[in-house]
């Protein structure tokens, strides 16, 4: 199953932009269309790397407990590859290059992301076991 950012508008039944069957708004943060291309790629590494719900669960409550800020956004990161090593692309540090303002704030805005992103598949994991 794929996890899609989709625009939602109120009272209107939410349908899938990749099929146009009937979908789900997960709660969270709204975003922007700028933000899809990043959206899926994190939920590709994320689908990809979770192994378990139980993984699922303790990185998220690791997300919750860090924050999003961009003071800590990097060094959560660094924790979160561990299990999710998709996700290194997020990490000009593990390319060798220096972290920019704007790098920190992706990577705050990718958190989120990624919250939303763990809960909904560990979610899907609980509830096909």
């Amino acid at each position: 199953m794929t996890i899609r950012l989709t625009a939602a508008t109120p009272a209107a039944v939410p349908s899938c932009r990749g099929c146009g069957g009937p979908t789900t708004i997960l709660p969270g943060a709204a975003y922007s269309r700028e933000d899809v291309e990043l959206f899926e790629e994190l939920d590709a590494a994320v689908r990809s790397d979770l192994t378990s719900e139980q993984a699922g669960r303790r990185l998220g409550r690791e997300l919750r407990a860090a924050g999003s800020s961009v003071d800590v956004a990097e060094h959560t990161l660094l924790r979160l590859v561990d299990d999710l090593p998709r996700l290194r692309f997020l990490l000009p540090a593990l390319r060798l290059k220096p972290t920019s303002l704007q790098d920190r704030a992706l990577m705050a805005r990718a958190l989120g992301m990624i919250e939303m992103i763990l809960n909904a598949r560990t979610s899907l994991l609980e509830h096909s076991a």
